[in-house]
């Protein structure tokens, strides 16, 4: 339960940073689903155009599995689904995974919540500024540091393929 919670609220905070999306006051909202089909009508009456219901479940071998189901409460279809499984360290890749689906198939653009930022980062006193080259999910969470400070680094990106950085250090600057 504590990690679908997580779960949810990586994926709302996405959404809602977008500043597409506004999610629906909890308490407005009806009992959660019983059956394999929503209740739409409940839906539409508190003003939800959208629907996503999920699950996290522990399987056997560790692995979690995650699905859920976006639903049109307009026409009480389904617009997407997906099932995933992965290890439990890789929960908040998952989430934003969710977000992304969940994002393009609502504005027809693909989704960059499971994306990373690489920067930069500036720590110390000004007269001792410590420069190291970090990387980052794109919500800020999860930052690692791929230099330890001891030259300048400047102008990080990403290659065109996303798996090698491209960054200018002056050793003994």
């Amino acid at each position: 339960p504590q990690l679908a919670a997580e779960m949810t609220a990586v994926i709302t905070n996405d959404l809602v940073r977008s500043g597409l999306f506004i999610p629906l006051d909890a308490s407005r909202m009806p009992a959660t689903p019983t059956s394999a089909v929503p209740n739409f009508a409940e839906w539409r009456g508190i003003d939800a155009q959208a629907l996503v219901i999920g699950a996290v479940v522990r399987d056997a071998d560790g692995r979690m599995r995650t699905e859920f189901r976006l639903w049109d409460t307009i026409t009480g279809q389904q617009a997407t689904g997906q099932q995933y499984t992965a290890g439990p360290e890789s929960w908040r890749k998952v989430a934003h995974t969710i977000a992304d689906a969940i994002y393009e198939r609502l504005t027809g653009e693909a989704g960059y919540f499971n994306s990373q930022v690489v920067f930069v980062d500036e720590t110390g006193p000004e007269e001792r500024r410590i420069k190291r080259l970090a990387v980052m999910d794109q919500d800020g969470a999860n930052v690692r540091y791929l230099t330890e400070g001891n030259s300048l680094v400047l102008t990080p990106r990403f290659s065109p393929t996303n798996q090698q950085i491209a960054y200018m250090s002056y050793e003994g600057a």
